[in-house]
C-alpha cells in the first residue's frame, strides 16, 4: 500500500495535466482502503498493550490538539470543562485512539450544521466517568444495541470497525463505555476508567 501511494504521489503531476479530479478521488479511496487494512490488523493481531501512568488531561489535550483543525473546518468545536488531574494506569496511544475515533464520529455527525463537542468529568475515589456529547442527529434507540459489533456501520463510507476498536480497547482498560441517544438530536458517550492506584 505505501509503494502504491508512494508511486501514485510521483504521478501526480501527469493527473493534473488529464484530471486532477481522478487524482483526488484515487488518493482518497488508497487512505480509505489503508485505514480499512489498519483496523483489521489491529482486530487480527493488537499489539501487546504497553500500560504506564498517564494523566488523562494529556491524553485529552493531544487528540483535541490533533483534531481542532479538522472541526474547525466544519465548524465543530470543543468545550471541556477543567480536566481533572487523574493519573490513569493505560496505554496512552490506545486510549488517544479511542478519543480520536470518538471525536471524529461527532465532527462527521455534525460536519453539515456545524455544533459543538462538549467534555465533563466526573471524578470518584477509585475511577474516573468522562462524559462526551455531540449536537449531531442522534442514534435511534433501536440501533444503540448494535455498536461495536463488527462491521456494523450507520455512516455511507463507514467499515464498523472504528467503534468495535473502542470498545475492545476499553474492556482492556478495565472500564466501561455506554451510548445514549433518543435519535433526534445529540449523542452522549459515558466512560468509565479506572484511577491509578499508588
Amino acid at each position: 500500500m505505501t509503494s502504491v501511494m508512494g508511486f501514485l504521489q510521483l504521478l501526480r503531476e501527469h493527473f493534473d495535466q488529464v484530471s486532477p479530479e481522478s487524482y483526488r478521488i484515487v488518493w482518497s479511496e488508497l487512505v480509505r482502503i489503508s485505514d480499512i487494512a489498519s483496523s483489521l490488523l489491529v482486530l487480527a493481531k493488537p499489539e501487546p498493550a504497553q500500560f504506564c501512568n498517564y494523566t488523562l488531561d494529556t491524553i485529552i489535550r493531544d487528540t483535541i490538539t490533533l483534531l481542532e483543525g479538522q472541526a474547525h473546518k466544519v465548524n465543530v468545536y470543543f468545550d471541556s470543562s477543567p480536566i481533572p488531574d487523574v493519573t490513569l494506569h493505560c496505554s496512552p496511544g490506545q486510549l488517544k485512539q479511542v478519543f480520536l475515533n470518538l471525536f471524529k464520529n461527532s465532527i462527521e455527525a455534525m460536519e453539515d450544521g456545524g455544533g459543538t463537542i462538549r467534555l465533563s468529568y466526573d471524578v470518584q475515589p477509585e475511577h474516573v466517568i468522562i462524559e462526551v456529547t455531540d449536537d449531531g442527529p442522534g442514534i435511534p434507540k433501536h440501533l444503540l444495541a448494535t455498536l461495536g459489533q463488527p462491521f456494523y456501520t450507520t455512516k455511507e463510507k463507514g467499515t464498523g470497525l472504528g467503534l468495535m476498536v473502542v470498545y475492545n480497547i476499553i474492556q482492556e482498560h478495565r472500564g466501561h463505555i455506554q451510548f445514549d441517544s433518543d435519535g433526534t438530536h445529540g449523542t452522549r458517550v459515558t466512560i468509565q476508567l479506572p484511577i491509578a492506584q499508588f
